[in-house]
């Protein structure tokens, strides 16, 4: 019982934390107008330098923007690792291991982020963690939605809001992409924040039997 106490008040600190991090990248961006997406976006490195030297709150803006990435980077995959952890009893190992695998390698890739002043592999970096988060995010939302209650609310977010507007911020123009880019964050930011009030809401709650494994069984004996 105290394991899973403390295992789930971890879990809710991690979640706030990660919550209030994006936040805080958010504001930051609007208020020095600059953030580490821009090198994704630059033609080259001699761009960046430009935007770089002529304001100054854009550097600071950068500094800012990728010390608050690099703690995001670590409570993310601390978090995701505690979570697949947590719901070993409500998914299969082969779910659970295939999840936390994407979302670390989202965890890898973004901070790899600016690594590189090439600016077909960072299209291509970008892409490919955006899109190993959203694979991860699908798969763990299976396990919220059984463990009941808030959870559930928590799935179908992560379902029918991030994912999708994630879908949408690669098939739209790229002029038109801030306003999905912005709601997509949303979910991502209220996902976390319900996942740290519903751990905290559960902190005594025991461990689920394998369902899944229970539900295999059922199956085999009805065949």
């Amino acid at each position: 019982m105290n394991d899973n106490r403390g295992l789930n008040r971890t879990l809710a600190t991690l979640a706030f934390l990660a919550s209030a991090i994006v936040l805080c990248m958010v504001v930051g961006i609007f208020a020095t107008g600059f953030s580490q997406e821009f090198f994704q976006l630059a033609p080259s490195i001699v761009a960046v330098a430009e935007q770089l030297s002529d304001q100054p709150a854009h550097a600071f803006g950068l500094r800012l923007n990728l010390g608050l990435g690099n703690l995001f980077i670590v409570v993310y995959c601390a978090f995701f690792v505690l979570l697949a952890v947590r719901l070993r009893g409500l998914l299969s190992p082969v779910t659970i291991g295939v999840a936390l695998a994407a979302l670390l390698l989202t965890g890898l890739l973004d901070a790899l982020d600016v690594s590189s002043d090439e600016l077909k592999f960072e299209m291509v970096e970008s892409n490919l963690k955006f899109h190993a988060s959203y694979i991860g995010s699908f798969l763990f939302a299976f396990g919220f939605f059984r463990l009941g209650g808030l959870g559930r609310v928590i799935a179908w977010l992560l379902w029918l809001g991030y994912v999708p507007l994630g879908m949408i911020t690669f098939a739209v123009p790229a002029e038109t992409t801030v306003p999905f880019a912005l709601a997509r964050t949303a979910f991502f930011v209220l996902a976390f924040a319900l996942a740290g009030v519903h751990f905290l809401r559960n902190q005594q709650a025991s461990f689920p039997a394998a369902t899944w494994h229970n539900e295999e069984n059922i199956g085999a004996a009805r065949a």
